[in-house]
């Protein structure tokens, strides 16, 4: 199942802008416990690995054995588990 989530911040620029800014898009890839994806710049890998906005994993459940790289514009690959 592949998401496309966007901080509730970003829905004023997706407004006024006609488009949300890249740095805000994340895209989540997840096959049972396991994701991967994407992050805007605008994704510290702090957000990722407290689950900001339930982004990665449901509410109930922790992130886990997260691995994030980042390239030269900031925007990070990442993979991890859900736990709970």
């Amino acid at each position: 199942m592949k998401k496309v989530i966007i901080p509730l911040m970003a829905v004023g620029f997706v407004a006024a802008c006609g488009g949300a800014p890249s740095n805000n898009q994340m895209t989540v890839d997840r096959d049972g416990a396991n994701f991967s994806g994407t992050a805007g710049s605008d994704w510290t890998d702090q957000d990722l690995r407290t689950n900001a906005f339930a982004a990665l994993c449901p509410k109930d459940q922790k992130v886990a054995n997260l691995i994030v790289s980042r390239d030269e514009k900031g925007v990070a690959k990442f993979s991890g588990t859900c736990v709970k």
